[in-house]
């Protein structure tokens, strides 16, 4: 995978932030989240393998307040 890039992202919060990634906005289009395949956490952030419409299997990494984007 390459160097993830900063992107904005919907999250589902419930208990806390972020508990799941409904959708991701790349070149002002709304992708959904089909599917979140994985869920884990490092020591410095939480990571989501998903798969989102047009992209398909890719990761979502939440770290310092930011949601970044590694194809």
């Amino acid at each position: 995978m390459s160097e993830p890039t900063p992107v904005r992202v919907e999250a589902y919060a419930g208990a806390s932030y972020p508990q799941r990634p409904t959708a991701v906005w790349i070149d002002a289009r709304r992708l959904e989240v089909q599917n979140v395949i994985r869920q884990w956490r490092t020591p410095d952030a939480l990571h989501f393998l998903v798969d989102i419409e047009d992209i398909h299997r890719t990761e979502l990494i939440y770290r310092n307040e930011n949601w970044f984007i590694s194809f």
